[in-house]
């Protein structure tokens, strides 16, 4: 049962902060930059400090598409998944403000025609990071494994997704950048329980024979 004791609002709190520092990261380059890879190697590198940061505490999702995923392979259970999902909104929704603040203007809404080709890129690209997490679960990485794991599936993931789509694969980086698309949502759900799933199938007997007890 997940309890709001103070280790489970820690675990929250984990997820709010490095959700806020991943979609600030995203925020800064798409919004300097624009250039996919450079994106994608920012991201990375956030990622994998964000995973050292916090993934002792709360396994580092900052991504509801991973947390989706992970619920739907019976790796977390309602509660907690649905906590961490609204952590990581709020975190999106944090970034965005704070960098509104900082720059001192408001950004402007992205709507975005909601298109096949971006649905199956967000889809291929949140799948990859899926897979990568997910690998560090289930083989129950060390936290610099993890953070190397994810950084580098992350980057992987972004670029593969950039050939046809802005490349977020996490609905709150959709959020924080102010793109307003179901195709940001659908994409990356449906990839992290495609790449969450397909990883358990594939290697989660041989992989995790610590399994549950």
């Amino acid at each position: 049962m997940f309890n709001f004791n103070v280790t489970k609002a820690a675990a929250l709190t984990a997820e709010f902060l490095g959700t806020a520092l991943l979609v600030m990261v995203a925020l800064v380059m798409s919004e300097t930059t624009g250039v996919s890879y450079f994106i994608a190697t920012s991201l990375a590198l956030a990622l994998g400090v964000i995973v050292l940061f916090f993934g002792p505490v709360s396994g580092a999702h900052v991504n509801p598409a991973i947390t989706f995923g992970l619920w739907t392979a019976r790796k977390m259970g309602t509660l907690r998944a649905a906590s961490y999902v609204i952590a990581q909104l709020l975190g999106g929704l944090a970034a965005w403000q704070l960098y509104e603040y900082l720059v001192d203007k408001s950004l402007p809404a992205k709507t975005v025609t909601f298109s096949t080709p971006v649905l199956v890129a967000e889809i291929i690209g949140t799948a990859v990071l899926a897979m990568g997490v997910t690998a560090a679960v289930v083989r129950k990485y060390e936290t610099g494994q993890m953070a190397a794991a994810a950084g580098a599936a992350i980057f992987t993931g972004v670029l593969v997704a950039a050939t046809a789509s802005a490349g977020y694969i996490n609905p709150a980086i959709a959020l924080g950048l102010q793109s307003w698309s179901s195709v940001y949502v659908l994409g990356p759900l449906v990839g992290g329980l495609i790449g969450v799933n397909l990883y358990v199938w594939l290697f989660g007997p041989k992989a995790g024979s610590s399994k549950k007890k």
